[in-house]
């Protein structure tokens, strides 16, 4: 195989949907709610410095050569209690600019690790997200350089390297990444296993599923078990059912999309132009609200995910005494307040906007916003899939079909370059190279995964004691929940998952 919403971006930069196919803008475990104001201050003893990385790992006849941003921090490096030996810890980056946190914050999970185990901790940015550029534009011809094999050979080259200029003699690597980082994690000890000794990879959608309706099926899940008491005695997963049932009915007339122009305050409303995909666009800004609330609920990774952008605030919204839209137009007032930090009067919804701003190929104009969600696209179009239908029978209804998402990756690049049948071919070829759940096949991995996380339904759960695969199911924990530091009140299951990851990387440097 070789292969964005309510917020104006000031300056030159375009505007793009903070939320864009399960991804929050700054990332999956890097949005803006995940980071304290010190995001870009390095930590004491922490080095932000440049890697000299290959162009194209495919073509030995292109030398160029281009900077990836990289952190490393020595502090918690310890022969001694190392048993003599050199551990290193690769914190992988994603499809966002890597923040210093990872490799600074000893409070984060991989720090802790760290200093148990006295191993010195590198964090490597993904080609074409923050500053690490191969080629300073993001046209589709450029793009062909944003690959997971290309990411994963950038990884390879890096240790190779590291290993040479530091001088390690027998060094045991460990990779470490959550959500898609989580699943290059994975790969990487799958591909490359003779450079590592073992990697966690935490909410890994090691499954790469083109239509991933599953995710839908989870939010209802989440809602479900979230209890609520009204007179009526209809529960939160039903009445998120029943107001999106009125909705999509409204959406079939003339005078139901007045009603939902009026309700939901739509900018721009709908008119006698609308299309089908205006309307799919208001359904999958909808379901971004829900999934922004369930996918970090309770995770722990600030106090906005343990108290106020939760799976309980919906349901509270939800069961209010008031007209159903009312409630939807409330929840979505409170998601963009607490979760995005915008106060919202009206709802963006147009879908020409979106595909133009994310279109946009220069750097500057996309700023970081744009250039991660546009990034981020070309990677589920392309290759990995994970295209967030409601194509199942879930309380979302038929609101967001698997078209929706085929017209947005062709419009988004350049029509031919992306076609139908090339998503499918692409996303069939990487599920055949990278093994899919059926044959996925590597050793000494670690794989956490939260029942709240919509994410883990694409999650590997083969145990296998001879290859020392070892999946951790937590209950009532969210997206990425077991690589922040513990909090009181916090879901039962995450301290136990936290001893197992712990014991696993036991196992790995102390034999």
């Amino acid at each position: 195989m070789r292969t964005l919403t309510i917020l104006l971006v000031v300056l030159a930069t375009v505007s793009a949907r903070k939320w864009m196919n399960g991804r929050p803008q700054g990332g999956l475990v890097n949005a803006a709610f995940h980071l304290d104001s010190r995001a870009e201050e390095l930590f004491p003893d922490q080095i932000l410095t440049n890697f000299s990385q290959k162009f194209d790992h495919f073509d030995p006849l292109d030398t160029r050569r281009w900077d990836q941003r990289m952190y490393y921090n020595p502090k918690w490096a310890n022969r001694d209690l190392a048993s003599d030996q050199d551990i290193i810890f690769l914190m992988i980056g994603g499809e966002g600019r890597e923040p210093a946190k990872w490799s600074g914050d000893d409070n984060v999970m991989i720090m802790q690790y760290a200093k148990m185990f006295g191993a010195a901790v590198y964090d490597l940015e993904h080609r074409f997200f923050g500053d690490s550029r191969p080629i300073n534009d993001m046209k589709t011809s450029s793009l062909r350089l944003l690959t997971t094999e290309q990411a994963l050979a950038d990884l390879a080259y890096f240790i190779t390297v590291m290993n040479q200029e530091k001088g390690y003699k027998n060094p045991k690597w460990i990779t470490f990444g959550g959500s898609y980082p989580g699943a290059l994690s994975a790969m990487f000890r799958s591909k490359y296993p003779e450079l590592t000794v073992g990697a966690v990879a935490s909410s890994a959608p090691i499954n790469l599923a083109l239509d991933f309706y599953q995710y839908a099926t989870v939010v209802e899940y989440v809602l479900s078990q979230t209890k609520i008491e009204n007179e009526n005695n209809v529960g939160c997963d039903e009445l998120v059912r029943q107001s999106f049932d009125r909705m999509q009915q409204l959406s079939l007339t003339k005078e139901g999309r007045k009603t939902l122009n009026d309700k939901l305050r739509l900018d721009p409303p709908f008119d006698d132009k609308t299309t089908k995909a205006d309307i799919n666009n208001l359904f999958a800004n909808l379901y971004d609200a829900h999934q922004g609330m369930i996918q970090y609920t309770y995770d722990g990774s600030s106090e906005k995910t343990k108290t106020y952008a939760t799976a309980a605030q919906v349901c509270r919204i939800y069961n209010q005494d008031k007209d159903s839209l009312d409630n939807v137009w409330d929840h979505l007032v409170w998601y963009n307040e607490y979760w995005n930090g915008v106060n919202i009067t009206t709802f963006a919804n147009s879908y020409d906007a979106m595909i133009k701003d994310i279109s946009e190929t220069d750097y500057d104009k996309l700023g970081d916003g744009g250039n991660e969600a546009r990034g981020w696209m070309w990677l589920c179009c392309n290759e990995m899939g994970w295209l967030q239908t409601t194509d199942t029978d879930t309380i979302f209804g038929s609101t967001l079909p698997m078209n929706y998402f085929y017209d947005m990756c062709n419009d988004m690049f350049d029509g031919e370059a992306m076609t139908t049948a090339i998503a499918r071919d692409n996303n069939r070829a990487a599920e055949k190279y990278y093994g899919g759940i059926n044959d996925f096949d590597a050793t000494n991995l670690c794989l956490p995964n939260g029942k709240f996380d919509p994410w883990s339904s694409l999650g590997y759960y083969k145990e296998d004691k001879t290859k020392n695969i070892v999946p951790v199911v937590i209950e009532g924990a969210a997206h990425c929940s077991d690589m922040y530091p513990p909090y009181g009140n916090e879901p039962p299951g995450l301290q136990a998952a936290r001893e197992q990851i712990q014991a696993f990387l036991d196992g790995l440097i102390c034999k």
